[in-house]
């Protein structure tokens, strides 16, 4: 899903309005926890998404939700249910998520493989990615068994593919043109 332009103008103004207030951190780990939430409950995705639904009746499950254990998020909640934006709220913590990453020059890097990697090859990927890529690196780990053997390494909109799985894709079709 392509992110907005809205969701990108509330996220720039929370990481500035963050900034000011000396909590970007804070106010990082406070949004992951609430990505979290969302994204591993269909049911409360829908709840906001639903037209039919009052923001008032939105934002007030929200706030019992975030009121103890996120209390920077209440400020942006009441922001977008101002706004009758809540529906927008996972997509602007996205953009948020991104936008931090960028002003702490922060690369997230995800490495896929088929079986667990070492802290040995954790590291020299990180090395490797260090040496062609400027800034942190923040390597997430990935299973997939579907990959049989190899690798595939996302970052910055770039994938790089070293899977057997992909190449026997390639190969099959070679077979069917010829």
């Amino acid at each position: 899903m392509a992110l907005g332009t809205s969701s990108k103008r509330y996220s720039k103004a929370l990481i500035s309005h963050s900034i000011d207030e000396g909590n970007l951190d804070v106010m990082f780990e406070e949004i992951c926890s609430l990505i979290n939430i969302l994204e591993e409950s269909d049911d409360l995705k829908d709840f906001i998404a639903n037209p039919t639904i009052s923001r008032e009746n939105k934002t007030k499950l929200l706030n019992e939700l975030t009121y103890q254990s996120l209390p920077n998020i209440s400020k942006l909640i009441h922001l977008l249910s101002v706004n009758n934006r809540i529906n927008i709220l996972l997509d602007v913590c996205r953009v948020f998520v991104d936008q931090y990453n960028q002003y702490n020059n922060i690369i997230e890097v995800t490495v896929t493989t088929p079986v667990e990697i070492s802290d040995d090859l954790k590291q020299t990927i990180e090395e490797y990615l260090s040496s062609i890529k400027e800034g942190k690196i923040k390597l997430t780990k990935k299973k997939d068994k579907s990959l049989i053997a190899g690798f595939t390494l996302d970052f910055d909109n770039t994938r790089l593919d070293a899977s057997v799985k992909k190449r026997l894709e390639k190969m099959q079709k070679q077979l069917k043109t010829t």
